[in-house]
């Protein structure tokens, strides 16, 4: 079920991987072939992470939703709080769960990460536990 929760997301985030959005450094180097290839295996990797999609999405449910984005923390920042508590999980693994629990979010452009509208109050209080 959770494979299908992801492939919604990449639905409506169609550049999202594991690596976050698109892939690294862009696939700056590679050629045509090569970062198709690439792509579609970091964006395979993702759908293959439902057992860290679960736990982060119940992570997640600590998280008070706000207005406005936050422009202090990036998804990049945010999976390392998350870490702490449920283990590794990669940047995509973040933003699939995050786009999935209803946080809207901003892709920052030139950048594998994104924005959500996050309570910064929330995030405190778990960096404290």
């Amino acid at each position: 079920m959770s494979r299908d929760f992801i492939q919604a997301v990449i639905d409506l985030v169609p550049e999202l991987t594991d690596f976050g959005i698109g892939i690294y450094d862009g696939g700056r180097g590679l050629d045509k072939v090569q970062k198709k290839a690439d792509f579609d295996k970091y964006q395979s990797s993702l759908l293959d992470s439902s057992e860290s999609f679960e736990k982060t999405v119940t992570w997640l449910k600590q998280i008070e939703k706000i207005k406005s984005f936050s422009t202090h923390r990036s998804s990049y920042g945010l999976k390392h709080l998350a870490e702490k508590d449920i283990g590794y999980i990669t940047n995509g693994v973040f933003i699939a769960a995050a786009i999935h629990s209803g946080f809207k979010y901003k892709i920052n452009p030139d950048s594998p990460n994104v924005r959500f509208n996050m309570s910064e109050k929330s995030l405190k209080k778990l960096e404290k536990a």
